[in-house]
């Protein structure tokens, strides 16, 4: 994906006109686009750069439009090239927040207590006039569970995929503006305090409590299962709902994170600090697997 000067030049004449650049940053952690940090003497902003047969830059761009209206610190959309003017690729550029990754909080309730509220003050959010890319998919079937398959699946997973096809998880179990993409790697951080959500790629109408297992098998991937527990009690106090198909949702990420946080999820932890290894992950990743069968008495 490119990133020339004359591109950047022919970006910020549309953004900030007239503007100098004084420094030009890669932003590690995305796996489907290449970004980047852009201070100029105007602003800084964001620039993510989707592959050029990608055409998700405009579904981006209209989530993180509606999510203009979350009440936690997100992105402001500045302009969408869904042409490729700018790079030769389709790109987006936004406003750049405070704050970086933070996976070494000193005080990991406080730091579990703050992603949780943020987490409900997300689905909170008014989901009035929601269409378009906001709308949930009209199926949830097989192919899902397929994607979850695995050339050299443990018998645990296997015990987890067939207890999922007994247990199909309902995707309109507590309905809300999810994040989609809601992990501690896409959260910003300053001084202890949380700074921003970022990473709107993936936000729709869906489930509360998929966008929370989501989360929670982040967080026993790097902390264990008593965190993820912790981020639970924090939400529910946060949010006043009570947990529906939450050990189904549990088995979709926690699979999921079994089979994909070694290899894509690992490194953009390892880029924030993280000094965990794909061994150490998986082992953390079992106990918050047996916790979703054991409550669903598979």
């Amino acid at each position: 994906m490119p990133f020339s000067t004359a591109g950047l030049t022919n970006m910020l004449a549309e953004v900030a006109n007239q503007a100098e650049v004084t420094k030009v940053e890669r932003l590690h952690g995305g796996l489907a686009t290449t970004t980047f940090g852009v201070d100029t003497t105007s602003g800084s902003f964001v620039v993510k750069i989707f592959r050029p047969t990608d055409d998700r830059a405009p579904m981006e761009w209209e989530r993180l439009n509606f999510a203009q209206r979350v009440d936690v610190p997100v992105p402001e959309p500045i302009r969408l090239d869904a042409d490729g003017r700018w790079f030769g690729s389709p790109a987006l550029v936004m406003t750049r927040l405070s704050g970086h990754g933070n996976v070494h909080p000193p005080d990991l309730d406080h730091w579990l207590q703050q992603i949780a509220h943020a987490l409900a003050t997300v689905h909170a959010t008014d989901t009035a006039d929601a269409s378009g890319p906001l709308l949930p998919p009209d199926h949830w079937g097989n192919r899902e569970l397929d994607r979850l398959q695995g050339p050299s699946n443990s018998a645990l997973v296997h015990r987890a995929l067939e207890a999922l096809r007994q247990h199909r998880p309902d995707p309109t179990a507590g309905t809300t503006l999810m994040h989609g993409d809601y992990h501690p790697g896409n959260l910003l951080w300053r001084d202890g305090m949380l700074t921003g959500v970022i990473d709107w790629n993936g936000a729709r109408l869906g489930s509360r409590w998929f966008d929370l297992a989501y989360c929670r098998a982040d967080v026993a991937a790097l902390f264990g299962l008593p965190a993820a527990r912790r981020l639970t009690s924090h939400y529910v106090a946060s949010s006043g709902a009570t947990p529906t198909n939450l050990p189904v949702f549990d088995l979709m990420c926690g699979v999921a994170a079994r089979r994909w946080a070694g290899k894509l999820w690992l490194p953009g932890y390892q880029q924030q600090g993280c000094t965990d290894t794909p061994r150490q992950v998986a082992a953390r990743i079992t106990p918050f697997l047996r916790q979703a069968l054991a409550e669903l008495g598979a």
